[in-house]
């Protein structure tokens, strides 16, 4: 008995994963994955409430009313993020901008998915570390330790370049240069490729790293292992920094309400900079930002520039001349005039 053709969903994701993406985009294997998973709890979420099994869906099963009926049960059911629900939508838009050209029989149907718009999202304040409390969270580390060793070298690569996660833990062995001048070469989003400078402590934590391990810096093998001798994961990094936030609150009582996730730390390692006086645009390369508008809110997240500009204003202000007081039974135009 021959097994049934495959139908229209099973074709158009397979040409989309298995070539549109890789080779005609050729984006990102973070990206695929993220898109994959996307599409992997869409059709569970559908199988499920169509009590299905999800290989007899087909593309008419996703339509715009089944998209907004996943889209309210990650909010409400997974208790997603608006954040996260945007990147799945954002993926399901990417899938179906390619179903109007693979399937135009679909082509409405694909529009209207399209046309769903992204949630907003109220930006909340900016999570990040003071500069004494980075050292509160570096000294909860005992360096004497194996895993130490390395926890701490991570720490402090992490808090100088304000890497993503993602580009820690794929880093290679060869991307250090450890010789004057100390950097470090990162690949982001989009493949993109950034050279981060190191600073002399950094680089002297790194040498001593790679000298104790017996690293070869020329090797495209993991900078960063687990204790099974695998690359690092990107969980495993979360759980490093929890970990010693976690420890560093008996020393130093600010960070209790705080919690250090990778984010923070890169939002922490944009302050430093900002507060060194370092511009805008450096911050922006530094960080491997797209865009400088992503790096603009650093510069309205410090309370105590604020104070500072606050002052400053103050001072100025007091100098000016006051405002002419109304003058009475005068009409707005003979005020005016008077100005």
């Amino acid at each position: 008995m021959h097994a049934a053709a495959p139908n229209a969903l099973a074709r158009t994701l397979r040409a989309f994963f298995g070539d549109y993406l890789p080779a005609q985009r050729g984006v990102s294997r973070h990206t695929l994955h993220s898109y994959r998973d996307t599409l992997t709890l869409l059709l569970r979420f559908l199988a499920a409430r169509g009590h299905c099994a999800a290989v007899t869906l087909d593309l008419a099963a996703l339509s715009p009313e089944a998209i907004l009926a996943f889209l309210d049960h990650l909010e409400h059911d997974r208790h997603n993020t608006i954040s996260s629900r945007n990147v799945r939508l954002a993926a399901l838009h990417a899938f179906f901008r390619y179903v109007a050209t693979a399937a135009p029989e679909h082509l409405e149907q694909a529009q209207r998915i399209v046309g769903i718009p992204v949630k907003r999202t109220q930006a909340g304040p900016i999570d990040y570390l003071e500069e004494d409390e980075i050292r509160a969270v570096l000294g909860a580390i005992d360096r004497h330790t194996r895993a130490g060793g390395r926890d701490y070298a991570l720490l402090a690569l992490c808090f100088n370049t304000g890497a993503r996660v993602q580009e820690l833990v794929d880093l290679n062995v060869r991307a250090l240069q450890l010789a004057p001048p100390p950097q470090v070469t990162l690949v982001g989003k989009g493949r993109t490729t950034r050279i981060c400078p190191l600073w002399p402590q950094t680089a002297q934590v790194l040498t001593q790293f790679v000298a104790a391990r017996q690293l070869d810096l020329h090797a495209a093998t993991p900078l960063f292992c687990n204790q099974r001798g695998g690359r690092l994961t990107r969980f495993g990094v979360r759980y490093l920094l929890a970990k010693y936030c976690r420890i560093a609150r008996a020393t130093c009582p600010s960070l209790v309400p705080k919690r250090l996730h990778p984010h923070s730390a890169r939002h922490s390692t944009a302050m430093l900079l900002l507060k060194a006086g370092v511009d805008l645009v450096t911050i922006s390369h530094w960080l491997g930002h797209a865009s400088v508008n992503t790096t603009n809110r650093y510069a309205t997240a410090d309370l105590a520039m604020k104070r500072q500009a606050i002052a400053r204003a103050g001072t100025l202000g007091s100098g000016l001349t006051p405002t002419r007081a109304w003058p009475p039974d005068a009409s707005v135009l003979a005020w005016l005039k008077s100005l």
